[in-house]
């Protein structure tokens, strides 16, 4: 048994206990041979046999226990990785290497996203790797990317295939205008030598414009395999070293098929050309997130002003920026006012008010006034950086259907050569045809014959329709999200900030046993001061606007999750909270039990403010439905879907809301911890279930759901968890969402239907079906063009969906 040894630079470690629990659970970990995790190295040695395990699930584990792996990310651009069968090769060829956690290959990006351990592999060893089996490494990213390198080398490829199709179809046309013109009775110039005249406006076609095919066969067969430049070299090369032996006299024929050599590889790069040209296309989303980053920053350097490119730019370092410009990177104004256009995070049209204190973020634009803004995030670390990033990532990843394809597709090229075999001895050995009529057959299945057309299917679609939801603020972080959709019987909403503004004001104050408003309002205000939490906040809103100020602070302060807070103000102990916290410390809650339950009809918040351990009175928080929250719930039970609400708020409370917003069901007092419980027992009655909520607090229970939305993509989005993350605060990007993943999920079935159906019904006919019955015989030019016709039909119905619009109407 060959296993492999990795040592590990281990990330989020503070005790032994973290090492022994990292230890365990590795070690029972499928194909994991030998563990050793050192607390002080805070490092791995880990043995495992890769035939049942992986360095990805290796790390998976590790984050599964709640710490995490060092490793590092890049993007190679590889010039010719051109077609679907050099992705395959590319991904076979690293993800079996020691060291790599993830390859990842786009021919329609020319790109493969490669996810490596340093401590065993190199990216430059990677890169020579590639190079040895001849692909051209010709950018290497691990930062924030502000050039178009692939747009780049796409538009080069293109002017050089331009040329070459012009000179490939000029020849190739020429060639069969004479043999039209000789065998019509017209008989041109050296009509008696058309074989050499035929050889002569061939073979230039054949071994410049042909060069391409052949040295992609080469390097096929070199990587053990077969693939579409591998058809097209034995199908041309056939039908040309066919007719060399005729001219030479080697073998006998009625006829030659110079030719067809010549228009087969015309129209095959001119099918190439148009493919590439709509691949230009499909990239354009990526392209205009690209073109937001600035490319230089002015920043102040030993008191003076220095313009500097963008990867110069440090944190803390003090930023300038005027009027029209570009911020460079993200931070918090230092000085400066004026209006910031943030459409492209946001979707608002309307510019923000910028001012000392506020943050902003790169790519967003000062539309007036000036800003010295201290950088906090730069270069990959900035929210437009990861937003390239994951749209580049969704870009390359392959849902479980394409999978299947890439199966499919690695064996197919070999099926097709055994069939063109097959046809050959069928035609010539058994039917008795003459030699050159079984060539003609042999050389069209292998030309008519499109993985490429398969190879298309799915990733043409994916880079148009990760691009299109990239533009309606939507981030697709998990491509098997798109066989889920379509499954989906639940739809479960966190109420506060996901249904809600997330922004609870304090609407009624009643005080009980003899307290005053004012006294409830300073005591809670003052015990609240300490903690982030909104209500907490908009509690000392409150306090501050109804004293004109607030005074004191607590000597002590204790938050209770999902329950309240403890503090001690003017050395009394102060209890705010819910029902459940007033029980634990033994307070009388019945002054005041029919305000609460007036309260909790009106869908507020009931907040008890207890002191000493005798209730001094009952704040109400009501926090409003966001726009559209009624209107997109009745959208998703129009669709068949189930909506529930989910949350920690009092029972009555959740359903007022949830009455006045048309939800089906609530799930209400469940503590932030038991939420991802609540979506098993959903899950465990057989539903499929969507969870919506926050990024970053509901992480549990959107990685346990069947399909994750993150809504509102926060600073670090890359580290949300979340299937798709909705970068504006609309509720209408579910609906967006859900309709996007539907079209993108339609549109590759379509491709792969359209492609399999094209290949089933033509290679029979081109291997003579029809000859017999009806003497149909479809010429090897003919097959070359209906081959091309496929690929760009497939690219072709891919980019109609730049013009998908969200059909929700609200």
């Amino acid at each position: 048994m060959a296993t492999v040894e990795e040592k590990l630079k281990l990330i989020g470690m503070h005790c032994a206990t973290c090492a022994v629990t990292i230890e365990k659970k590795l070690r029972s970990t499928e194909g994991v041979v030998d563990v050793a995790v050192s607390f002080a190295a805070e490092d791995a040695t880990v043995i495992y046999d890769p035939s049942k395990t992986s360095l990805k699930r290796i790390v998976e584990a590790v984050r599964s226990v709640g710490y995490d792996v060092y490793k590092e990310e890049y993007l190679l651009t590889v010039e010719n990785l051109s077609t679907p069968d050099d992705e395959l090769m590319v991904e076979k060829k690293l993800s079996g290497l020691p060291g790599v956690a993830e390859a990842s290959a786009s021919h329609v990006s020319r790109t493969v996203r490669l996810v490596i351990n340093p401590l065993t592999i190199s990216v430059e060893e990677v890169s020579k790797l590639l190079e040895e089996a001849g692909y051209r490494v010709s950018g290497v990213s691990g930062e924030a990317e502000v050039e178009d390198v692939e747009s780049k080398i796409l538009r080069e490829e293109l002017s050089t295939l331009k040329r070459t199709v012009a000179l490939s179809l000029a020849l190739a046309l020429s060639l069969t205008a004479y043999l039209v013109l000789g065998f019509a009775g017209l008989e041109p110039p050296l009509w008696d030598a058309r074989e050499w005249i035929g050889l002569a406006l061939s073979t230039p076609v054949v071994f410049l414009g042909g060069r391409r095919f052949f040295v992609g066969a080469y390097r096929a067969l070199r990587n053990g395999t077969a693939n579409m430049d591998t058809l097209v070299s034995l199908g041309t090369g056939t039908a040309y070293v066919f007719s060399l032996a005729v001219t030479l006299g080697l073998l006998e024929s009625p006829e030659v098929y110079y030719e067809a050599s010549a228009l087969v590889i015309s129209f095959v790069l001119l099918g190439r050309y148009m493919e590439l040209k709509m691949k230009l296309r499909t990239g354009e989303a990526v392209r205009k997130l690209m073109e937001l980053q600035a490319k230089t920053a002015r920043v102040i350097r030993g008191g003076a002003e220095v313009e500097v490119p963008i990867e110069e730019v440090r944190i803390k370092d003090v930023v300038l920026v005027r009027a029209g410009e570009k911020i460079p990177v993200d931070g918090v104004v230092l000085e400066g006012q004026g209006y910031v256009d943030e459409s492209m995070l946001t979707g608002e049209p309307m510019p923000v008010a910028k001012k000392e204190g506020d943050p902003v973020v790169a790519g967003t634009i000062l539309k007036t006034g000036s800003l010295k803004v201290v950088a906090t995030r730069v270069g990959k670390e900035t929210v437009l950086s990861q937003i390239i990033k994951l749209v580049r990532h969704a870009q390359t990843a392959k849902p479980p259907i394409q999978k299947l394809v890439d199966r499919i597709a690695g064996v197919f090229s070999w099926i097709v050569i055994a069939v063109a075999v097959a046809t050959f001895a069928y035609w010539y050995l058994a039917a008795g045809v003459p030699l050159n009529l079984a060539v003609l057959f042999t050389a069209s299945v292998l030309l008519i014959a499109c993985p490429c057309a398969l190879g298309l299917a799915t990733p043409t679609a994916i880079v148009v329709g990760v691009g299109k939801a990239a533009e309606h603020g939507i981030i697709i972080k998990n491509m098997d999200v798109l066989e889920e959709i379509p499954r989906l019987t639940i739809m479960v909403f966190d109420k506060t900030g996901t249904l809600t503004r997330g922004e609870p004001e304090v609407t009624d104050v009643h005080p009980v046993n003899g307290y005053r408003a004012e006294d409830v309002l300073r005591l809670a205000g003052v015990a609240e001061r300490r903690s982030e939490h909104p209500i907490a906040q908009a509690i000392v809103r409150r306090a501050q606007d109804a004293l004109g100020g607030l005074d004191g602070e607590p000597s002590f302060f204790d938050t209770i999750p999902g329950q309240g807070v403890v503090a001690k103000v003017d050395g009394k102990t102060v209890v705010l909270g819910n029902e459940r916290l007033m029980k634990a410390y033994g307070v009388d809650l019945s002054p005041a039990s029919r305000i609460a339950e007036r309260l909790r009809g009106e869908a507020k918040t009931v907040i008890y403010v207890a002191v000493a351990g005798t209730l001094a009175g009952v704040l109400a928080v009501a926090d409003t439905p966001r726009p559209y929250a009624r209107d997109v719930v009745a959208a998703l039970r129009r669709r068949g879907l189930k909506v529930v609400m989910l949350t920690g708020d009092n029972r009555k409370t959740a359903e007022a809301v949830a009455r006045s917003l048309g939800i089906d069901e609530v799930i209400a007092e469940v503590l932030p911890e038991d939420k991802a419980e609540k979506i098993k027992e959903l899950q465990r009655r057989g539903e499929v279930v969507a969870m919506v909520g926050d990024g970053i607090n509901d992480a549990p229970s959107l990685t346990q759901a069947d399909v994750g939305i993150a809504m509102g993509g926060g600073t670090d989005v890359a580290k949300e968890a979340g299937d798709l993350v909705l970068m504006r605060n609309d509720l209408r990007g579910v609906l967006t969402a859900i309709e996007v993943g539907e079209a993108i999920r339609r549109k590759i079935k379509f491709n792969l239907f359209w492609a399999f159906i094209y290949n089933v019904a033509l290679i029979p006919i081109a291997a003579g079906a029809l000859y017999n019955v009806a003497h149909v015989i479809l010429r090897p030019e003919l097959a070359a063009v209906a081959m091309a016709l496929s690929s760009i039909s497939v690219t072709g119905n891919a980019l109609l969906l730049k013009r998908w619009r969200p059909r929700h109407g609200f």
